[in-house]
């Protein structure tokens, strides 16, 4: 899939769509980053939007597409903001929903429905735990969010690039650790029924760079479509080049 870092699957009007995120390593211009839609069946790009903004993720509901990104600029990310489409030819103008405070930078983020409302997990810098860290936020109409007090994961450790899903009475959350001391990066798998205590996987890590994938499987994201289960995620060296990749499992 070319040099592309973080995607989002989604399901739309009964096609396989992806939200994928234009972001150069070299690219210092916001204008450079930009956000595109794309079929994926027919590898064709449906739409180009949000340039300036970048580390986004999609979800569905109702008839309309909701896009969450960062905004890159000054040499930082800032804010989670929203657009939103019905057609996927006009876009709202871009929204903050989560503003970081004066030393914090946001990145990252994944959206998933409960039984009575929505909930964010993002990714942030902020100076009081190592970064990367994961926050929640949570909704009841997708557009004003709050922030969950004492709802932090990864405060020991480097925990980025959430995937938050929730089934069953738990929230289940894909993310990258850093495998300190060295320099490699592997996707592991957590659930919580509160957000507050969290069961590791027993396969974790469950995904690992293998021989052509350097030091990296990162950003993870899932979809079910046509029977399947399909995983996105990158890999690469986490500083140069990174390539978008799908792996499938046939089943829910």
């Amino acid at each position: 899939y070319g040099p592309i870092c973080e995607a989002t699957p989604f399901v739309w009007k009964g096609r396989l769509l992806l939200l994928v995120n234009i972001r150069p390593a070299s690219a210092a211009d916001p204008g450079q980053h930009y956000l595109q839609v794309r079929d994926v069946a027919r590898d064709s790009v449906l739409c180009t939007f949000g340039h300036g903004y970048s580390l986004a993720s999609a979800f569905v509901w109702e008839g309309t597409l909701h896009v969450y990104s960062a905004r890159l600029q000054e040499g930082g990310w800032h804010d989670v903001s929203e657009f939103t489409s019905r057609d996927l030819v006009n876009w709202s103008a871009p929204h903050v929903v989560i503003g970081e405070n004066p030393q914090e930078q946001l990145f990252n983020q994944s959206v998933c429905r409960t039984e009575h409302r929505f909930v964010m997990a993002y990714e942030s810098n902020d100076p009081r735990w190592p970064p990367f860290t994961i926050k929640f936020a949570e909704s009841l109409d997708l557009v004003t969010w709050t922030p969950i007090p004492d709802r932090i994961f990864g405060d020991d450790r480097y925990t980025a690039c959430p995937c938050l899903r929730y089934v069953g009475g738990h929230y289940y959350m894909l993310y990258l650790e850093h495998r300190t001391p060295r320099w490699w990066f592997e996707t592991f798998l957590t659930r919580s029924r509160d957000l507050v205590n969290w069961e590791p996987s027993l396969c974790n890590p469950i995904l690992s760079p293998g021989q052509a994938e350097c030091c990296n499987t990162s950003d993870p994201d899932i979809v079910e479509f046509a029977g399947r289960t399909l995983l996105y995620y990158s890999y690469g060296d986490q500083r140069t080049w990174t390539q978008l990749t799908r792996a499938e499992y046939p089943g829910t």
